[in-house]
């Protein structure tokens, strides 16, 4: 399993003038809501509905051109409106180059990745966000600590490793005010399908043991 999304936020590029005009020198083909919308998208992590109004509203607005794009790049946009989240990950395409860059999952960073999707999905009844805290996240992780370390202290810097990889993908998102407690990104809902989540873990049961 790894993560796809790119490794760390990009500078905002979400406010635009919708009259604004580009250039005469410019040769660019599309309107200048559209290529932002781009921009935003090749440079990650993901475009949100709540955090990126403007950019939402011209990716609704041209979608299929948006896509076809980005097709073109052997990139594939995931939307999902429900959530208003959107990304792009590679073209699963037969020698197709990869432009989205994978990070590889350590098995603790892809227990955590679980327990977080897990976590996301069983609050996703509610309009409300999810939240954890880093008690939540030890406790769920100190159960395969023999499948890692049974150095205390190298274990819990090995936690550490795994909550700033989360960080830094943008996947646990900071709570102002509090360095134990993040939301999680309702993009992890959509990164992994429900396939790869099943054979994981069955991998990581059979990896436990009795």
């Amino acid at each position: 399993m790894s993560l796809q999304p790119a490794p760390k936020r990009a500078d905002e590029v979400d406010e635009f003038d919708d009259d604004l005009s580009e250039p005469a020198a410019d040769t660019g083909e599309l309107d200048p809501g559209t290529r932002r919308v781009l921009l935003r998208l090749l440079r990650g992590p993901y475009l949100t509905a709540e955090d990126h109004t403007k950019l939402w509203g011209a990716l609704v607005r041209n979608e299929q051109l948006v896509r076809s794009r980005l097709a073109d790049l052997y990139l594939e946009l995931v939307v999902d409106l429900a959530s208003g989240v959107a990304f792009v990950r590679n073209l699963a395409v037969e020698d197709a180059p990869k432009v989205v860059r994978s990070h590889p999952l350590t098995v603790l960073d892809t227990v955590l990745v679980l327990f977080l999707r897990r976590t996301l999905l069983a609050g996703q009844g509610s309009s409300a966000r999810t939240f954890v805290g880093r008690d939540e996240i030890e406790d769920q992780l100190r159960g395969f600590q023999a499948l890692d370390s049974t150095n205390k202290k190298g274990f819990d810097d090995r936690i550490q490793a795994a909550i700033r990889k989360m960080e830094n993908n943008s996947v646990l998102l900071s709570v102002t005010g509090t360095d134990d407690r993040w939301e999680i990104s309702p993009v992890l809902a959509l990164v992994f399908g429900a396939d790869e989540v099943a054979a994981v873990t069955a991998d990581l049961e059979r990896l436990a043991g009795p």
